[in-house]
């Protein structure tokens, strides 16, 4: 199945994009008649137009203003395109695939090919799905280092922690706060990430929107909870949750720029610009700080 690589003009054989009506390098309309007693592929829909492509579907031929990119980057005609311009994505079927099946394929798909799946998916998602991708993402990304750093507390002598100054409440209870916290902490992690989801889903959407995306904020917080999906990475102990945070920000540059179609520039600006000035804010906070405490007497 042919993917869309971008269709060369017959004029300067530069790439366009489906649907284009002018070549955006040379200026000159892509409407072009066939010549005049030539066997040359016209339009199914506009046959006074030469045809660029035959749609991959159907095999009807269609003309520049007629072709249009189908849900995994194949060409199909305008036609085919209303009928199903998206495919569904596992977690949209999750009443029918089951809830763990559906966000175990939307996971993996997120995480190793997440230009294809964003963009053959509907940009469009209820906020309730989203947050409730986010909050599961949360607890499976967390869960086993959590559990591993709260099991080393319960297997390292109570002894130890005493003589480093953890007071006497005597091991039982110690061991038993430990598990509290634990299970505490189990429960709020993935509220404070849904939440810190949302936050960051609405700056996103603000700088989206001064780039120039045509972004709704249910759009931006369905890329911004589906890129989260690589949080699956969390089932590796320690190393995992460290990584996941990285890769998740890369994915969410694809997401934005597949479920908008804008330019690369325009989707990183809007995936990366709120972490990288909240990263710079922090670390020049620590730094001021560090040079005060230097500083004083």
């Amino acid at each position: 199945m042919p993917l869309v690589s971008g269709i060369p003009c017959p004029f300067c054989q530069a790439s366009f994009a489906p649907g284009a009506q002018r070549c955006p390098a040379c200026g000159a309309s892509l409407l072009v008649a066939p010549p005049a007693d030539s066997d040359v592929a016209v339009c199914a829909i506009h046959p006074e137009w030469m045809s660029f492509h035959a749609c991959t579907r159907c095999g009807a031929f269609a003309c520049s203003q007629c072709l249009r990119e189908g849900p995994r980057g194949e060409l199909v005609c305008a036609r085919c395109h209303e009928r199903s311009p998206h495919e569904p994505l596992p977690w949209d079927q999750r009443e029918e695939l089951g809830w763990a099946k559906a966000f175990w394929k939307t996971c993996v798909e997120v995480m190793l090919r997440p230009g294809v799946t964003f963009g053959r998916m509907s940009p469009e998602g209820s906020v309730g799905s989203s947050l409730l991708f986010a909050l599961l993402t949360a607890f499976v990304g967390y869960f086993v280092t959590s559990l591993f750093y709260f099991a080393v507390l319960l297997v390292v002598p109570y002894e130890n922690l005493a003589s480093r100054g953890m007071g006497e409440p005597g091991p039982s209870f110690f061991r038993g706060l430990v598990v509290f916290f634990f299970f505490g902490w189990v429960v709020v992690m993935p509220v404070l990430s849904m939440v810190i989801t949302v936050v960051a889903s609405a700056l996103d959407h603000v700088v989206l929107r001064l780039a120039g995306a045509p972004s709704t904020f249910a759009a931006t917080l369905r890329g911004h909870a589906l890129s989260q999906g690589v949080y699956l990475l969390g089932l590796v102990p320690f190393c995992g949750m460290y990584v996941m945070p990285f890769w998740s920000a890369g994915v969410r540059v694809a997401a934005y720029q597949k479920l908008y179609r804008v330019g690369w520039g325009q989707a990183a600006l809007g995936a990366l610009l709120v972490p990288v000035l909240s990263c710079c804010l922090g670390v020049g906070g620590y730094a001021a700080m560090m040079m005060s405490l230097v500083k004083s007497p």
